[in-house]
């Protein structure tokens, strides 16, 4: 096991003298980046996050990052791990990055009013962006916490930082990464009195996750009807951590493609009717008429020029 503490604006700025202690007493770091707010649903960088971020290079501590997070769905998790990314190297944090899923102080916050169901989406989305990122991502939470206000079932293969207060841990799955054992200095680091987040470290991540597909694969499964139409494709590729709107895009994009690579130029001649014609070329009629912009399916005329996309 290795000795990890978890630190935030609440130590205040943490001098040279403490990281020398930190240096000396523990395996690594997992630093606060920042938050949402439980009201506004603001999002705040941790006052002395890059300071401490600083250190741990500066000192060659491992480290990594934690987000306390109110997003209320996948997207607001998602626009979450993209602010992590604008100022920290997400690939670089070798202690994971994670999802830290609690209530706020009075328990009337923004994310505390969803239901198990929408909490799980929201926090698996987050986790999920993090690997999109190339990243390692987990969930932080208490114990009873996972077990009541989340579907514990949909983390059974997700790094789990338990916080649990007590003699053990009393979450005892294989994906137990990290116990929180007390916020009360129980490594005895100098210079932190008796307020410091102490954790064991059970498992350590390999390499970081990346990507699982790429635009150019998921737009050809989105061809293939893989991931569902309207609103269910935009909750499924966002649930799963990717940008629908890039996905989207690429898919449109080849639609046009393929469209143009098909489409022929007919000219219609004496005799023909629109059934005619879509049979000789293995479309419909009314595909014909919504291409063409015809009113009245019965009413063509010789010469006319029809665009047929087979």
């Amino acid at each position: 096991m290795k000795k990890l503490i978890d630190i935030s604006q609440w130590q205040g700025h943490i001098t040279d003298n403490q990281w020398e202690e930190i240096k000396k007493s523990v395996d690594g770091v997992i630093i606060r980046f920042g938050y949402r707010g439980y009201g506004n649903g603001a999002l705040k960088i941790d006052t002395e996050f890059m300071a401490n971020l600083a250190a741990v290079k500066k000192y060659g501590i491992p480290y990594g990052f934690y987000f306390f997070t109110q997003a209320v769905n996948a997207a607001e998790a998602q626009t979450e791990v993209a602010m992590i990314a604008q100022y920290a190297d997400i690939k670089a944090a070798e202690l994971g990055v994670w999802c830290d899923s609690e209530t706020s102080n009075d328990g009337k916050g923004r994310g505390d009013v969803l239901s198990r169901e929408q909490r799980t989406i929201a926090n698996k989305a987050f986790i999920n962006a993090v690997i999109a990122r190339g990243g390692n991502g987990g969930l932080y939470c208490g114990f009873y916490w996972l077990r009541d206000n989340l579907v514990s079932s949909e983390f059974v293969n997700t790094p789990i930082w338990c916080a649990c207060y007590l003699k053990d841990c009393l979450y005892k799955g294989d994906n137990l990464y990290i116990w929180q054992f007390t916020s009360l200095n129980g490594f005895n680091i100098n210079g932190f009195g008796k307020s410091l987040d102490c954790n064991w470290q059970y498992k350590g991540f390999g390499q970081p996750t990346q990507p699982k597909k790429s635009t150019e694969e998921l737009a050809k499964e989105v061809l293939d009807g893989k991931w569902g139409n309207g609103q269910e494709r935009v909750k499924k590729l966002t649930a799963a951590g990717y940008d629908y709107a890039t996905v989207q895009k690429r898919v449109n994009e080849l639609v046009a493609e393929r469209d143009k690579a098909n489409a022929i130029t007919y000219t219609v001649q004496r005799g023909d009717t629109l059934s005619a014609i879509a049979r000789k070329y293995g479309t419909t009629v009314t595909k014909i008429v919504k291409d063409n912009g015809i009113v009245n399916a019965n009413l063509i005329y010789p010469g006319q020029k029809l665009k047929i996309n087979k």
